[in-house]
């Protein structure tokens, strides 16, 4: 196992306390789209094995169009537990970033990339002015947790970002271009889905002033 204060670490964190779960003694689950996350599913699957030395498995679920990548260990959920992790419901229990990455930044990075990676998602706004099409992009964070978005706030803020709060207090957006590039620079993403789009908004962009 890697050293238990790893940026590796803290952003397998973010991918956790946005899609995944601890529902027994023994098994890690983190549940991801089976079309949109292909890559992605690949990339969590290798990082859980450089991180625990387990290779774990991949279930789809087709009725669901989801798929299951689990982890079974008693040690690997004995040590994320004690890390900061809640064994069953996480919205009962207080979903949270644990003070051992809000300590570094490095960590804070890592543990937002995982969660804007799992739980967020750029957005392509298209819209028409005076007959001609404009192209918007913006950055989206959702969890039904309060506590969670403070703290997702704080790190944009602590990054110089400028995150809006939506009225309905469960959605964080960044609607500036400028923040939502020095978010990808800074922080970054790890999957591919998101750089699919922002790939997508940058061909709109060319375009428009061609």
């Amino acid at each position: 196992m890697v050293n238990p204060t790893s940026a590796e670490l803290a952003e397998f964190f973010g991918i956790m306390i946005g899609d995944g779960g601890i529902n027994n003694e023994w098994q890690v689950n983190i549940t991801l789209n089976t079309d949109a996350d292909a890559e992605y599913i690949l990339y969590v699957r290798a990082l859980m094995k450089k991180l625990f030395d387990v290779y774990p498995s991949i279930r789809p679920r087709r009725t669901r169009g989801a798929t299951i990548v689990s982890l079974a260990s008693t040690t690997v959920v004995d040590f994320l537990v004690h890390k900061g992790l809640p064994r069953g419901n996480k919205l009962l229990q207080g979903l949270r970033i644990p003070q051992w990455i809000l300590s570094q930044k490095t960590y804070k990075i890592a543990c937002v990339r995982g969660l804007v990676d799992t739980d967020g998602c750029l957005v392509l706004h298209r819209h028409r002015i005076g007959g001609k099409i404009y192209n918007n992009l913006y950055l989206s964070f959702s969890s039904a947790s309060p506590e969670l978005l403070t703290q997702t706030t704080q790190v944009f803020l602590n990054l110089g970002l400028r995150p809006h709060l939506a009225g309905d207090q469960r959605e964080i957006n960044l609607y500036r271009l400028e923040d939502v590039q020095k978010y990808l620079h800074i922080v970054g993403t790890s999957n591919e889905r998101i750089r699919r789009v922002y790939q997508k908004w940058r061909r709109a962009r060319a375009a428009e002033w061609a």
